[in-house]
C-alpha cells in the first residue's frame, strides 16, 4: 500500500512538471482554468477510490461489550477478543475495578476503535461533617444572604 502511494505522489509531482512546462511554453491564455482541469483530472482517481472503497469494502464492526465491574486485565482481554483498544483515562487508589468506559456497553464500533475507561472510585469528602484536629465537628456555613439581619445602614426605609 505505501509504495501505491508513493508511485501515485511522484506521479503527481512529474503530471505537476508537465504541466507547468506546457503552460510556460504555450502561452495559455488562462492557465489557471487550464491548471484547475489538469488537477480535476489528477484528482479524481483518488476522490473515486476513497469513495468506492469506503462503500464496497467498509470496516467490519463490532459491539462494545459492558467493562463496568472488571479489573483492568479483564477488561483488556475482554476487548483484545473482539479486535478493540483500551485507554485508561485515569487510575485511582479506592478501587481497581472498572467504574466508567466510553462508549457505552452496547453500541455499535469499528474494530480497532479504542474504548475509554476509568479504574476505581475518587476519594469522596463530606463536607458536612467535617471534623477538626480536635475530633470536634465543625457546623455547616451558613449563607450571609438567608439571613434578615443585613440592612443597609443609612438608606431610606419606608
Amino acid at each position: 500500500m505505501r509504495a501505491l502511494l508513493i508511485g501515485y505522489l511522484i506521479f503527481i509531482i512529474l503530471i505537476a512538471l508537465v504541466v507547468i512546462y506546457i503552460v510556460s511554453r504555450l502561452r495559455v491564455k488562462f492557465p489557471g482554468r487550464f491548471i484547475f482541469i489538469i488537477l480535476l483530472v489528477i484528482i479524481s482517481p483518488v476522490i473515486i477510490s476513497y469513495l468506492s472503497l469506503s462503500y464496497f469494502y467498509p470496516l467490519p464492526e463490532t459491539a462494545v461489550p459492558d467493562l463496568n465491574g472488571l479489573s483492568e486485565a479483564q477488561a483488556q482481554q475482554k476487548l483484545e477478543e473482539i479486535g478493540l483498544t483500551m485507554h485508561v483515562e485515569k487510575k485511582y487508589d479506592e478501587g481497581d475495578l472498572v467504574t466508567f468506559q466510553r462508549p457505552e456497553p452496547g453500541r455499535t464500533v469499528k474494530e480497532g476503535r479504542s474504548v475509554t475507561v476509568i479504574i476505581g472510585n475518587p476519594r469522596t469528602i463530606d463536607y458536612l461533617n467535617l471534623t477538626t484536629p480536635e475530633g470536634q465537628s465543625t457546623p455547616p456555613p451558613q449563607n450571609p444572604a438567608n439571613t434578615s439581619e443585613t440592612t443597609n445602614e443609612g438608606e431610606n426605609q419606608p
